[in-house]
């Protein structure tokens, strides 16, 4: 049985990594003034940063709706595979993509589709995206895959260190009263697929210190270790970050990835994190 494997965009996942897993991802969208962008196709970080730091009276938004991207990617699989499992970041972030792949779901006849809240967001849900991914390239069925994706999710570990908090503030994703002070250095998680304030620290010295030790208080050396880190604007950072990784954890996966667009809106640039979970 041949089973595809889609994630969408807010994954963190690259290029490469795609290719590497054999992953399509499904462009989340995000609106900026008049005009609608889909997230890594019509707009990629590096111009998403540079017009930033130029715009002053609109700030981004994301798209409520891409039904369209996701039966676009159903269509486009029907009779070249037996099945298609689409990992999604979870709605309670919010997000379109879940809601939206439900849609292109019940407007696609005759495909076996199964869609899966990963529960959580960026390279966490990368990786619950890896775990299916693997399982279908080893021939497993659509229940196998969807049961290797779940299997995952209770395991998952996510923690982010912000470059500016105000950012998912202006998004509403988090509140004041959740955060206090703004200049503080904020490191967050997911909790029940929602981003939670964590910790926060004078500097950020002090945060990328701690998301470290968050690390090895969680990840445990006696099993495989899978882990992705991500980053916006920040790759020397998540690239030291990850050869720390390597050097100390039998590591079955590693990889990092990159905040796209629609991400970005949201974390800010110089944000880092971190996503692993153990066998």
């Amino acid at each position: 049985m041949t089973v595809a494997v889609l994630v969408d965009s807010s994954s963190a996942i690259t290029k490469e990594v795609a290719e590497a897993y054999h992953l399509r991802v499904v462009p989340l969208h995000l609106v900026w003034g008049k005009k609608e962008y889909a997230d890594w196709v019509d707009m990629t970080p590096e111009e998403f940063y540079a017009r930033l730091k130029t715009e002053k009276e609109v700030w981004p938004t994301t798209s409520g709706s891409v039904q369209g991207e996701f039966l676009n990617a159903f269509e486009e699989l029907r009779g070249k595979v037996d099945g298609v499992v689409a990992i999604t970041l979870s709605p309670d972030i919010p997000s379109a993509g879940y809601r939206s792949a439900l849609m292109a779901k019940d407007m696609s006849e005759g495909l076996p589709i199964e869609v899966v809240d990963s529960n959580s967001t960026v390279t966490a849900l990368g990786l619950v995206a890896t775990a299916a991914a693997q399982a279908a390239d080893a021939g497993a069925s659509l229940e196998e895959v969807v049961k290797a994706a779940r299997s995952v999710i209770p395991k998952m570990n996510v923690f982010f260190n912000v470059g500016s908090i105000t950012y998912l503030m202006k998004g509403g994703r988090v509140t004041e009263s959740e955060v206090g002070a703004k200049e503080d250095s904020h490191i967050l998680t997911t909790k029940e697929g929602k981003i939670t304030p964590l910790e926060k620290y004078p500097t950020r010295e002090e945060a990328r210190r701690r998301l470290r030790e968050l690390l090895k208080e969680k990840a445990r050396k006696d099993t495989p270790l899978h882990a992705a880190l991500f980053h916006a604007a920040a790759r020397e950072d998540a690239e030291e970050f990850k050869k720390e990784i390597a050097s100390e954890y039998n590591c079955a996966e590693l990889w990092i990835g990159e905040a796209s667009p629609v991400i970005a809106i949201h974390v800010s640039p110089d944000s880092l994190g971190v996503a692993f979970y153990n066998e």
